[in-house]
């Protein structure tokens, strides 16, 4: 009898494991079908980003144009972060930052398609580059150019040429310390430095490069 006695609480422990067990499993696929509704397919998280890059090129259209207007700019160089250093992503942004705004609506959008502009987003693996120059603008400054003498600064590669946009990257090469954040600035500098030569940015009396960068 007591051996009955031993034996019984022993069962009753093996028991209790198992129904964790089985809360568990039951558990596990409400968790999977969770992470399921959350994972988005490639087009759709492709879709969610160029709201993002738009969004933000359009407030940074808005934001150049003011600048741009008080200083008496033609050209203007900056920086975006939502490409991530993805060069389509780039354009995108470029054209939201060209589009014509709409006094109409409550947010103002883009509007500063009359100013050459050179736009850099840094990713992990890449810095991506696109240059535009207005029609007006053409017969002072080609887009090609421009970027090409950018881009040798830390030799990076052409990707497409036109009279109004052009694009380029350079890639993250660890060995000779070419990061997309760290060269950005230097990049951007050389884009001014370019349209100085050329009489089309104001000479500055400061040396304080950074003026005109946001």
């Amino acid at each position: 009898e007591e051996k009955k006695k031993e034996e019984q609480p022993k069962k009753k422990e093996d028991q209790q494991p198992k129904k964790k067990e089985e809360q568990k499993k039951k558990e596990e696929p409400k968790k999977k079908d969770e992470e399921k509704k959350k994972e988005l397919s490639p087009e759709e998280e492709r879709k969610a980003k160029l709201k993002k890059v738009v969004k933000e090129g359009g407030k940074r259209g808005v934001e150049i144009e003011g600048a741009a207007d008080m200083g008496g700019l033609q050209f203007f160089c900056t920086a975006v972060d939502e490409p991530q250093g993805d060069v389509e992503l780039l354009v995108e942004s470029m054209k939201a930052m060209n589009v014509k705004s709409d006094p109409t609506e409550e947010e103002r959008k883009g509007g500063s398609g009359h100013i050459g502009k050179m736009i850099f987003s840094a990713g992990t693996e890449q810095l991506g580059i696109v240059a535009y120059v207005p029609e007006a603008k053409q017969g002072d400054l080609s887009c090609e150019e421009w970027l090409k003498t950018t881009l040798a600064l830390f030799n990076g590669t052409f990707l497409s040429g036109a009279k109004d946009i052009s694009t380029g990257c350079v890639k993250t090469d660890a060995d000779k310390g070419i990061f997309p954040l760290k060269i950005r600035e230097a990049m951007i500098v050389e884009a001014n430095n370019f349209l100085r030569k050329k009489g089309l940015f104001p000479e500055d009396d400061d040396d304080d490069d950074d003026e005109m960068v946001f």
